[in-house]
């Protein structure tokens, strides 16, 4: 048995893979595959529509809130954000590989500025803000750092919208929507397959987009042609649908927050109660989502991951900048797969040597 631990694309619960297979062949009985679904009938916007109601049911949002499923992965937003909001300059949080690209990106479209930063203790936790963000047309964060394993355990608050690149933490836990102007994420990490993204985007933020850029690029359009600029990435939608389908009979968000602590919490004390292997984040930081740690002995990086793989565990390479090993924890992983790694650790940890 193969126990798959990698970021993204990332595993999804058996069932639903079991129910897209289906939809290839056959969808609702249709005759049609899934595949050849046109995205103007009844067929998609019953797919679109539900897909919608989901999200605002699992988030809890209200009227205030517009739901967008598009295309590409969170990438496409770095863009799009920067080009839709900037208006004066905009401000940052700097938590590692990520939030340094969507940075980078953003000075391509106006002024946009670092206002905290952990790069001086190599992202090993999550910074703070020690400075007024009045001046500023809203404020980015990425809420959980797949390269190096920290998490906002909570949200900085403030006067100006904040934004937040969720795409590997997304429906993971309950949080409060209205704090947020502006939520993104790409969809293979927790919402579903490769090739779409998901946007929840509040509508007074909405009329501070720029009207000089085309309309493909501003979120307005989205809103206006209800996510349909073209034809849509329909299969990939479709498992998002599914994917929140099985969430919602799991329990819903609690559910997922509630497996995803026990999850974390068994492996860090697992790696914390080992002579060999070392976290990466600062305790109070730490990622339910993606751990990341390493060998005390680099050594011995070799030997622990063919161990691994010769247990069945596959996809822990840590993060091509930061080195070790990183184990993703997504809502379908499960308990009995953290266990056995946790086995399998404990095990490598006692070999004589």
């Amino acid at each position: 048995m193969l126990h798959n631990f990698g970021s993204g694309p990332a595993k999804l619960h058996k069932s639903v893979y079991e129910q897209l297979a289906h939809a290839l062949i056959d969808y609702e009985q249709t005759g049609l595959s899934i595949l050849e679904v046109y995205h103007r009938t009844p067929l998609f916007e019953a797919i679109l529509e539900e897909a919608t109601q989901l999200c605002k049911e699992l988030y809890q949002l209200d009227a205030s809130k517009e739901v967008l499923f598009m295309p590409n992965g969170a990438t496409w937003h770095f863009n799009l954000i920067a080009q839709n909001f900037i208006n004066t300059k905009a401000a940052y949080i700097h938590s590692g590989n990520w939030s340094k690209k969507a940075y980078d990106i953003a000075l391509e479209y106006g002024k946009a500025e670092i206002v905290a930063s952990s790069e001086n203790n190599h992202f090993k936790s999550i910074p703070v803000i020690e400075q007024d963000l009045s001046a500023y047309d809203y404020l980015h964060i990425t809420s959980n750092n797949t390269d190096v394993g920290t998490q906002f355990h909570s949200y900085p608050n403030g006067s100006i919208p904040l934004i937040a690149d969720m795409s590997s933490d997304i429906f993971s836990k309950p949080i409060d929507s209205n704090a947020f102007a502006c939520i993104y994420a790409g969809a293979q990490k927790n919402i579903g397959i490769a090739g779409a993204s998901l946007v929840i985007i509040d509508k007074d933020f909405l009329s501070k987009t720029h009207k000089h850029i085309p309309n493909y690029y501003q979120y307005n359009q989205w809103v206006n042609n209800k996510s349909i600029m073209n034809t849509p990435p329909i299969f990939a939608i479709y498992a998002m649908l599914v994917n929140m389908r099985w969430m919602k009979a799991m329990g819903g968000l609690e559910h997922m927050h509630a497996q995803a602590k026990e999850k974390a919490k068994l492996l860090y004390q697992t790696l914390d109660n080992s002579h060999l292997f070392e976290v990466y984040a600062r305790k109070e930081d730490r990622s339910l989502m993606n751990v990341c740690f390493s060998m005390k002995e680099t050594s011995l990086h070799n030997s622990f991951m063919h161990f691994a793989k010769e247990a069945g565990i596959i996809q822990i390479e840590g993060y091509r900048t930061v080195g070790g090993f990183r184990v993703s924890l997504y809502n379908a992983i499960e308990l009995a797969s953290v266990q056995h790694l946790c086995d399998v650790i404990a095990a490598f940890d006692h070999i004589p040597r």
